[in-house]
């Protein structure tokens, strides 16, 4: 089997970790096989689609299988193209309008500001996906921190338009808001 077929096998043995968050266990590409901690609706999100997948193609090693060839996983490249067919059908854009990009290595980088968010430490981020060193775990610390920063920017202009609206005809006490 090759190494980039095994990143798609069916966790075996979902559960949940000493702390209570849920995990999975998935073979990973660069590395052997570990217990990942995953939110519950990524949980659900791939039972799910193990449960798609066992109904339109019966009992299968993967999650993702060769439309063709059920004893495959779905390439890489597979995805990638049928992701993109996507975007491009639905017109999907980011937010300067230009269509979406998408690589399978998106997965991998979103997986990584996850991990960040979950407060897990540098080192077990790294092992889990496959780097040698910590080093590269910081890309995926400003990721995470980045989209924090966001969120919370487009919360607060949100409140502040709410306060605004609701300002009018208040007494002039109040002007030192606006």
């Amino acid at each position: 089997m090759q190494g980039s077929q095994k990143a798609w096998k069916k966790p075996c043995c979902a559960g949940f970790g000493m702390d209570g968050q849920e995990m999975i266990r998935i073979a990973q590409v660069k590395t052997s096989t570990f217990r990942k901690p995953v939110s519950a609706e990524l949980a659900a999100l791939i039972r799910k689609a193990a449960a798609y997948t066992k109904e339109r193609y019966g009992e299968t090693e993967y999650i993702f299988v060769d439309e063709k060839d059920k004893t495959r996983p779905l390439q890489y490249t597979t995805i990638k193209h049928k992701i993109l067919r996507l975007i491009q059908k639905e017109d999907l854009r980011d937010d300067e309008g230009k269509p979406f990009g998408f690589s399978t290595h998106m997965f991998r980088r979103s997986y990584g500001a996850k991990l960040t968010e979950l407060h897990l430490d540098d080192w077990t981020i790294a092992k889990l996906l496959g780097h040698k060193g910590v080093s590269a775990v910081q890309h995926y610390r400003r990721m995470g921190n980045q989209i924090l920063a966001d969120e919370t920017r487009r919360a607060r202009e949100e409140q502040t338009r709410i306060l605004l609206a609701n300002l009018e005809g208040w007494e002039e006490e109040y002007e030192q808001i606006r």
